[in-house]
């Protein structure tokens, strides 16, 4: 007799529903602790991931060795880097800071989610920690989708919370279901907080299946951006810093995540400096190849690439542009700047502008989806006063740094320009007798 094996149609959303249930029971006791007592909960369960030999940083690492393409040592760095630049009292420090008034009694009272979806993208893993923490600090249980790049990240996490505190772990669940399961995406996306990571059709998807009355913080397409100026001419170990620091940003992570630069624009920089940028950038990736190796790519992504070298090979037999190719890395030294694919798995353009006016004409088209940009070579760029930071703030820039530090940033940088906690918090008030209108 042949098995019968029985599909329920509806087991997604049922598992959904469960959790649902669970999370709402939970949230009474998560809500009953003090804000206090869950900040300094959530900020050591960070600690945990964080601290110089985490075994959780140390059971991640070797679990997406076996679980993404990408290789053992990019991802080891990659987490060591960017978890050990996380610190708790930062994390600390700004839920106080940014619910000052309403710790204080100044201002309107903190009224947590009943519960929270949290929709994590990407193969990077410390988006899906840290959006994964958030509304617990603030009393709303996560329910995570997991992305299906990485199905590790989040029950690492929810094991990580059994081992601080029963509250915070009994508030959080974790769950795995294709894009394609319309009825449990749907039960998902009836919490009263959705927080979504993703493509910018995936963000516009959700959103047109979400009521207004529902709060939805999108986190969208985004990607990051190199500018080299001419205090670099005659600084030699300056561009070999440079170098160095962009070839870093590139590997970790494959050039895969927002923070992953994509275009580096010399502004005012002459065609022999420009030439060795390059040349230095290529070398710095191939010496970094043999302890962070490029991961296992898809045939299709290895197509695009090979294309855009043949595009870049016959520019540059023609005199316009230059190629240097490596096992492993593309780098690209353009002739302008005019906007071309960006294949991303170490694929580099370097692209020249005469001027700050020429810089924004070719930054122009891209206002709204700049992540971070690291500067080099620029008198007082980084500074707030300074004109380039003024106007490259106004395209949407969340983050200014250096090459080397693109992918590391503070636990509470504002990511797409939005604070930490406040879009995830609601609020009420009560009007006090002596300021209502007669």
């Amino acid at each position: 007799m042949s098995r019968l094996e029985i599909e329920w149609p509806d087991e997604g959303a049922e598992r959904v529903r469960a959790a649902k249930g669970r999370l709402v029971l939970a949230g009474a006791a998560l809500r009953a602790m003090s804000f206090e007592e869950r900040l300094a909960a959530v900020a050591r369960v960070l600690g945990d991931w964080t601290a110089a030999d985490s075994p959780w940083r140390r059971e991640l690492a070797a679990t997406l060795t076996t679980e993404t393409p990408f290789a053992a040592g990019t991802i080891s760095e990659g987490l060591e880097s960017a978890l050990r630049a996380w610190h708790p009292e930062r994390l600390i420090a700004c839920a106080r800071r940014e619910l000052a008034s309403t710790l204080d009694g100044r201002g309107p009272t903190l009224v947590p989610f009943e519960w929270t979806t949290v929709v994590s993208g990407g193969a990077i893993p410390m988006p899906t920690i840290l959006s994964g923490l958030l509304p617990l600090v603030l009393g709303s249980p996560v329910l995570l989708r997991e992305t299906s790049k990485d199905g590790v990240t989040a029950r690492l996490l929810a094991r990580s919370l059994e081992t601080r505190d029963e509250r915070l772990a009994r508030g959080f669940e974790s769950l795995s279901f294709g894009a394609n399961d319309r009825a449990a995406f749907d039960a998902a996306l009836t919490a009263p907080c959705v927080v979504a990571t993703g493509s910018d059709e995936t963000i516009a998807s959700i959103s047109r299946r979400l009521p207004p009355r529902q709060r939805f913080v999108a986190y969208g397409h985004r990607f990051s951006i190199v500018i080299l100026g001419p205090e670099l001419v005659g600084d030699p170990v300056g561009v070999r810093e440079a170098a160095e620091g962009i070839a870093l940003d590139v590997a970790r992570w494959d050039q895969s995540g927002c923070l992953s630069p994509v275009v580096v624009y010399l502004l005012a920089i002459e065609a022999d400096l420009a030439e060795r940028i390059a040349s230095e950038i290529s070398q710095a990736l191939s010496a970094l190849a043999v302890s962070m190796p490029r991961g296992e790519i898809a045939p299709e992504i290895r197509a695009r690439i090979a294309n855009e070298r043949s595009q870049a090979r016959m520019r540059s037999a023609s005199g316009r542009g230059l190629l240097f190719e490596g096992s492993d890395h593309t780098v690209v030294l353009e002739a302008d700047a005019r906007s071309r694919p960006a294949p991303l798995h170490r694929f580099l353009r370097l692209m020249p502008v005469a001027s700050l006016e020429a810089l924004s004409v070719a930054l122009g088209p891209f206002s709204g989806h700049l992540s971070n940009i690291a500067l080099a070579g620029l008198p007082g760029a980084v500074s707030a006063d300074g004109e380039i930071y003024r106007n490259l703030a106004l395209l949407g820039v969340s983050r200014f740094t250096k090459p080397g530090l693109m992918q590391t940033p503070p636990v509470d940088w504002p990511h797409d320009g939005l604070p930490l906690f406040t879009p995830l918090a609601r609020f009420t008030d009560f009007a006090k007798s002596d300021s209502i209108p007669r």
